[in-house]
């Protein structure tokens, strides 16, 4: 039997005894050092000595590292021939010896010296052996001074010449540790005193590690837990009062699934399960307990399986770390960015509303341009119209045929006048809700464009004819008589009409409007120039609105969609339109179209 489990520890603590089992022991230093790794994440020293926990861990096999020559052995015997057979034998062993001639001196000599182990004759005058050894044990149970040697109990042997069961009993009811007779036998002796020792040193060491091990279990902010085979509790550090409110009395023997929030009580079984029969050697998991008042506390649980001798899984020992107030944090964290994306989506919807009142009401103000515009644009036309065809109706026969072809010119012209605005009117529609569709074919661009002034210009002279104001002249200029390009010839001549109408129209008669015609790089440029009455430039931001006329057109006939329209036909065809004006020295309006560039339909 080994020598440690001869030493009769009357006053070991349960802490104590949960420490002597050395597999629960291994799983107390992989639990400590669980709650190390939590302590020094979160910047704290769980003692003054950060490497306490791991002397603790090893002090509990230091029973036999101690050195011999620091052992101290006091001799007690009246026989002075006897002491010196005593000390020979002990130096000889490499211990430190003091001697004292009776109990009074060995009670002194005790006190003062604090030896390592006591070797006391039974027989001796004035105070027997026996006596001598009950004060020492009451030395060493009593106001001792603060020392492991006293704390832990010095180990006494006594020597006699008594072979008697009396005499046996009568040391052991003294308290000594054990004892030998006499003649003494050397060998006999020496295996003794060191069995004694190292049974002594072992508890000192162990009595050591409990103080160390009971400093970090009872200070430490983390729940120590161990529990049987049954799940119940073993072993509750006192953290667990602090966690849930329960003593650690009313807890022991518990099953720990009665303190775990409900909704979590099958996934906790389910990973206690799953260590109990070996599928994992350890896990981490968080989960809720309920506390004492009946709350609910978040706690992070690292629980590992403890092993005895022979292999088998006896329970569970871990650590449990109240977590609720990072669980909250990050609730709290998850709710604010819920609650900003839902401001993020609703200021999204927010804005698509507004830009469909927006869209709606633009709609609106459209619809009710549109409607002033026809009605005031209408009048005019239908009044040449109505009183045309009164004029012929009334004296239709007494005229001649020029005069009378001459009010149905007027009848012509006033209809085409108002078939343009409504196909004007038709096309900004279209472009508004997007249905304008691009269709672009490879064109010779040079002959469109002289093929449409030439048909511009006659368009106007026809309508002037027979008055005495003439029609400006439209120049037109081009680098290459044969320039391709991919483009919409319909969208392409309504540009060109719109600019050039626009510059005769807001031209002096006989008045020169020159458009001229580049290549560069990839890019067809138009440059329409006149001399007319120019653009203010507080209108210029503004003139390719819809609807929108400049300040000084004064009565000049128009409803403000011609440049509009030329501005989204343009950009539908991946192009853009600027214009350079100065009032009274004329605009120009520069138009630039990629010969092959991508189409886009969506504006």
């Amino acid at each position: 039997m080994n020598s440690f489990f001869v030493i009769r520890d009357r006053q070991s603590s349960p802490f104590l005894k949960f420490c002597q089992n050395l597999e629960i022991r291994e799983n107390l230093k992989i639990i400590m050092t669980d709650v190390l790794k939590i302590y020094r994440t979160q910047g704290i020293s769980v003692l003054n000595n950060p490497c306490a926990v791991d002397k603790t861990s090893e002090s509990l096999d230091m029973n036999s590292n101690i050195q011999k020559d620091s052992a101290l052995i006091l001799i007690a015997d009246d026989d002075r021939f006897t002491r010196m057979l005593l000390r020979q034998i002990m130096e000889e062993e490499g211990y430190q010896v003091e001697e004292a001639g009776n109990g009074e001196e060995c009670l002194a000599a005790y006190i003062q010296l604090q030896p390592d182990m006591v070797l006391l004759d039974a027989m001796m005058p004035m105070m027997d052996g026996f006596t001598c050894c009950t004060r020492l044990q009451a030395i060493s149970t009593g106001d001792s001074p603060n020392n492991d040697r006293f704390t832990a109990g010095v180990p006494v042997l006594m020597i006699t010449g008594l072979n008697d069961q009396a005499s046996v009993d009568w040391a052991f009811a003294a308290g000594a540790t054990d004892f030998v007779t006499k003649p003494i036998h050397p060998p006999v002796l020496r295996r003794r005193v060191r069995r004694l020792l190292e049974a002594s040193w072992a508890e000192r060491a162990l009595r050591e590690s409990e103080k160390q091990y009971r400093s970090v279990v009872e200070n430490v902010k983390e729940v120590i837990f161990q529990t049987n085979a049954a799940s119940d509790w073993t072993f509750l550090n006192p953290a667990w009062t602090t966690l849930t409110g329960f003593t650690v009395e009313e807890s022991l023997g518990k099953n720990f699934l009665n303190y775990v929030y409900p909704d979590d009580q099958w996934v906790s079984k389910e990973l206690w399960q799953t260590l109990m029969n070996g599928q994992n050697e350890s896990c981490r998991h968080e989960m809720r307990y309920l506390t004492k008042a009946g709350e609910c506390r978040w706690v992070e649980v690292h629980a590992h399986s403890t092993l005895v001798t022979n292999g088998a899984i006896s329970g569970l020992s871990g650590t449990m770390q109240d977590i609720t107030k990072r669980r909250v944090a990050e609730s709290l964290e998850k709710e604010k960015v819920r609650l900003e994306l839902e401001i993020v989506e609703r200021r999204r919807t927010e804005e698509v509303i507004r830009k469909t009142l927006e869209k709606e009401q633009e709609l609106g103000e459209l619809k009710s341009r549109v409607i002033s515009t026809i009605s005031h644009e209408f009048r005019t036309p239908l009044t040449t119209i109505l009183g045309s065809t009164e004029l012929l109706k009334n004296y239709g026969e007494k005229w001649t045929e020029d005069k009378k072809l001459k009010h149905f010119q007027r009848i012509v012209d006033s209809v085409e006048h108002m078939t343009k605005l409504l196909n004007d009117v038709i096309l900004i529609d279209q472009v508004k809700a997007g249905q304008l569709q691009v269709q672009p074919t490879q064109l010779n661009v040079t002959a469109v464009t002289h093929e449409m002034i030439k048909e511009l210009q006659r368009s106007f002279e026809n309508h002037l004819a027979g008055q005495r104001d003439t029609v400006p002249t439209v120049v037109f200029s081009c680098q290459d008589a044969d320039i391709s390009a991919n483009l919409d010839e319909k969208l392409l001549r309504q540009i060109l009409t719109n600019l050039l109408s626009n510059a005769i129209k807001f031209s002096p008669r006989g008045g020169i409007i020159r458009l001229d015609l580049v290549v560069q790089q990839g890019q067809a440029i138009f440059h329409i120039q006149d001399e007319g009455i120019g653009i203010p430039p507080e209108d210029q931001e503004r003139v390719f609105d819809s609807f929108y006329r400049a300040s000084n057109v004064g009565t000049i006939q128009g409803t403000g969609l011609g440049l509009a329209i030329t501005k989204k036909c343009v950009e539908l065809q991946g192009g853009q339109v600027t214009v350079e004006s100065q009032v009274g020295a004329g605009t120009t309006f520069t138009v630039i179209l990629p010969l092959h560039a991508g189409l886009t339909p969506d504006l």
